[in-house]
């Protein structure tokens, strides 16, 4: 994300630079998204440490509120006894190390991981200097799971991370097409920490009614130093739920209020947000009708030479219908309503304290179809979707007010589908296949209409091929292609586009009792990749190399 490594911006369904803004990251139960236009760093979260990634589209929404329109992405950490340290080193001296600890007894369950990463980079800062464009990621966390009793768990999480980066500035077409790893004029030196800390409980009642109260925060500081330029943000939660279920229903009420706020050096900009739902399926012989409506109460404050404060109140919800018409085979379809309010970056304003009267909470309405199936050795899994969106947000230039800033992109539609592919070929040979098409669109009378979103890759398609020619032995090779996308700034879709992404990738690694050892090689085939925001920020356009070496204990 623009030269940044630690700030990855995952798109589902074509949201481009908003992407991050519309997904909904769940940690162990504690919620990552933050409260900032910056992408959660999912490196303050060390592979080795993850047990499970669970994607979640179309249902859910009620539950977790405000910016999960997209989706819902649940990592949950492992919960078995034992532990491992990762040692592996890479093409431009990077060096990276990871470990994760967990001791598993009858009535406690805690666990430690941590990361340290460092890279010299593969670009000069600037013409006039030797320094490469390096980088450095500090992270770790504890996860703590008490049981007094069969009724009651206790819990507390805390996750801390830090990245120093300097990057050099992007290129012109020109410089990139001749040479990507070629100097910019300067460069940006960016450092940020961040904390996240969730304490929690969970009752299980003799009647089956289980309780989950959580209550947690987060505070981070983002600091470019070459500009002086210092932001610092803090967030407080505190939420419920109540959930019962037997073999004919499911019934679900929680709630969550929360306050974020960030600071500037000229203004302060708050966000409250106070949030009520209900969620229920019905289970029948061959099919499951699931139910849910929230009420949500957002408040905007921004704070400088003067007040500017709003209040909203929103209604949302979802429907949908899973009908099993064979014991393989599940047709699903389901609509929602959902909202992004305006984090505390749209409200600090580049004219601050001018009131941002172009803001509003965005609405999406989805509606999907799909189903699941499984045909002797394969698995097959797909749906389509239609999103229609209002008041999304972006930032750029305005056509009705000739202000680049903060703006709306008005009515918004997203046309796709999504489809993968997995066969099993023999014990030891396994390949997969996706694809996901979108057509994003502005629609509104902004100045764009009928234009496509930039940033937002029509065709995604990846190809993955596990082989274990020998027990202990095995070898992944995994391709992945997005299509050509219009540069970030290009609402008017009249600029060259970005060059399409392509990278294939191998690893090789075998298995000795508690040791593993591995090697790797990415973007074999050199391709040159590219974020473009106005000029061309180079990024994968190299074939790197590395190996390392893993201990279990």
């Amino acid at each position: 994300n623009y030269g940044n490594p630690y700030t990855q911006n995952i798109d589902l369904r074509g949201f481009g630079q908003n992407a991050h803004k519309n997904l909904a990251i769940i940690v162990d139960g504690m919620r990552l998204n933050n409260i900032d236009s910056a992408p959660i760093s999912l490196s303050a979260i060390p592979l080795d440490s993850i047990q499970k990634i669970e994607i979640i589209r179309g249902k859910g929404t009620t539950k977790y509120g405000n910016g999960a329109v997209s989706g819902v992405l649940k990592i949950i950490t492992t919960r078995k006894a034992g532990g491992e340290i990762n040692l592996s080193y890479a093409s431009y001296d990077t060096f990276n190390s990871q470990f994760f600890a967990r001791h598993a007894g009858d009535n406690l369950n805690i666990g430690l991981y941590g990361q340290y990463q460092n890279s010299q980079g593969s670009r000069r800062i600037s013409p006039d200097s030797d320094e490469k464009d390096g980088s450095y990621n500090k992270n770790g966390g504890i996860t703590l799971f008490y049981y007094p009793d069969d009724s009651l768990l206790l819990r507390a999480n805390m996750n801390y991370s830090k990245y120093g980066i300097k990057y050099a500035d992007p290129l012109t077409k020109e410089q990139f097409d001749k040479d990507p790893s070629q100097a910019g004029d300067s460069f940006s030196h960016q450092k940020r920490w961040d904390l996240y800390h969730n304490v929690g409980l969970t009752y299980f009642a003799n009647n089956g009614l289980v309780t989950e109260i959580n209550f947690g925060g987060n505070r981070n500081e983002s600091e470019y130093i070459n500009f002086a330029n210092l932001l610092e943000g803090k967030g407080l939660y505190g939420n419920f739920n109540s959930q019962y279920k037997n073999d004919s229903y499911l019934a679900e009420i929680g709630g969550e209020i929360k306050q974020s706020q960030r600071t500037s050096s000229t203004a302060k900009a708050q966000v409250s947000e106070i949030l009520l739902y209900l969620n229920g399926e019905k289970y029948f012989e061959d099919s499951t009708l699931n139910l849910g409506i929230s009420a949500q109460r957002v408040i905007n404050q921004q704070k400088g030479d003067g007040t500017y404060s709003t209040q909203e109140n929103l209604i949302g919800g979802e429907l949908g219908y899973n009908y099993q018409i064979h014991p393989l085979i599940n047709l699903f379809a389901s609509y929602s309503r959902t909202f992004v309010t305006p984090n505390v970056d749209w409200l600090l304003r580049i004219f601050a304290p001018l009131p941002n009267t172009l803001i509003e909470p965005a609405t999406f309405d989805t509606f999907q179809i799909g189903s699941k199936a499984v045909f002797g050795i394969h698995e097959l899994s797909g749906n389509i979707f239609y999103i229609h969106g209002n008041d999304e947000a972006y930032l750029g230039l305005n056509k009705i007010t000739g202000i680049y800033d903060n703006q709306t992109l008005g009515e918004t539609r997203r046309i796709g589908g999504e489809l993968k592919f997995t066969t099993y070929f023999s014990q030891n040979l396994f390949s997969t296949l996706s694809y996901a098409y979108v057509d994003a669109t502005m629609q509104g009378n902004e100045g764009y209409k009928g234009n496509t979103i930039p940033g937002v890759s029509k065709h995604t398609f990846i190809i993955g091929l596990n082989y274990l020619p020998i027990p202990n032995l095995n070898l992944g090779i995994s391709y992945k292609y997005g299509s050509r996308a219009y540069d970030y700034n290009d609402y008017d879709n009249v600029l060259t586009k970005m060059p399409n992404y392509q990278s294939l990738n191998a690893t090789l690694s075998y298995t000795l009792k508690d040791f593993e050892i591995y090697v790797f090689a990415n973007n074999l085939t050199n391709h040159k990749n590219a974020l473009v925001v106005g000029e061309y920020y180079p990024y994968e356009f190299e074939t790197t190399f590395g190996g390392g070496v893993k201990y279990k204990f």
